[in-house]
């Protein structure tokens, strides 16, 4: 399943450059304009940066929750449209917005403690601190491991309230670790790639995209496992999922992509 999700993933990737980059420069502009809002801040001696840094998360997973809209079109195999952007914009601005200063204030209140019982540990020597920085990391990691799913299962599922998404998000994490961590991973490549690219290709909104096909074919379990209630209700069997069946109609519609049809397309 994890291999056919990848060749999915490029080929989308690769047939929505154009969209992908133009909508990565907004995404690469609000990052720039962000740091210099944080260092000004910053230069001010105040603890205005926190707020500021919140903010600027906001603003910025608002673009990404509007691409989400287009990510779920590319991964049902359709074509991307400004104007499904501007109306997913205009429609979930404040649910993104909320979204990215939650993810906001969760990064800085995890370095705020984990620098704080480092600092303690540094002092003090005391290992408590230490077991309760490893803690820390471990709860952070679960989390970002579980958030990856949250745009995705937005648009994915349109009865999803914000709670209701950010509860299916860590079901969803618990029920696929090794899947999630997969994904993390992959994404952490994504991440690598779009620093070598000044944030253009992939870019964040093409970790979107790759999150949102990671998911939807992923949702293709529980469809068949809602008619198969035997394997629901057994873990041992919840493990057998056929993929191969599940993906079928999907490898169809992608078909044979071979190297010379990314190179020359017009053949």
């Amino acid at each position: 399943m994890f291999g056919f999700f990848l060749k999915k993933n490029f080929c989308d990737v690769w047939d929505n450059l154009f969209y992908l980059i133009l909508i990565n420069v907004v995404s690469v502009g609000i990052i720039a304009a962000s740091y210099f809002a944080v260092s000004a801040s910053v230069a001010a001696g105040t603890f205005l940066s926190y707020p500021v840094f919140v903010l600027c998360c906001g603003l910025l997973m608002s673009v990404l929750f509007a691409w989400g809209a287009n990510a779920r079109k590319i991964a049902d195999f359709n074509s991307p449209k400004w104007g499904i952007f501007f109306a997913a914009f205009k429609t979930c601005f404040f649910t993104g917005f909320a979204f990215g200063v939650l993810s906001g204030a969760l990064c800085l209140v995890v370095r705020v403690a984990f620098s704080f019982y480092l600092g303690m540990y540094l002092k003090d020597g005391s290992l408590f601190m230490v077991l309760l920085a490893a803690v820390l990391a471990w709860f952070f990691f679960i989390v970002v491991m579980a958030l990856q799913w949250f745009v995705p299962l937005y648009f994915l599922q349109e009865d999803n309230t914000f709670v209701k998404t950010l509860k299916k998000s860590f079901i969803v994490y618990f029920d696929n670790v090794g899947f999630s961590f997969l994904m993390l991973l992959h994404n952490l490549v994504l991440l690598a790639l779009s620093v070598l690219t000044f944030g253009l290709i992939p870019g964040l909104n093409g970790i979107t995209l790759s999150c949102t096909n990671a998911c939807r074919l992923r949702l293709y379990k529980y469809d068949w496992l809602e008619e198969h209630k035997d394997y629901l209700e057994d873990r041992e069997k919840r493990t057998s999922v056929p993929w191969d069946e599940l993906l079928a109609e999907d490898r169809d519609a992608l078909g044979p992509r071979k190297l010379g049809s990314f190179l020359f397309p017009w053949k």
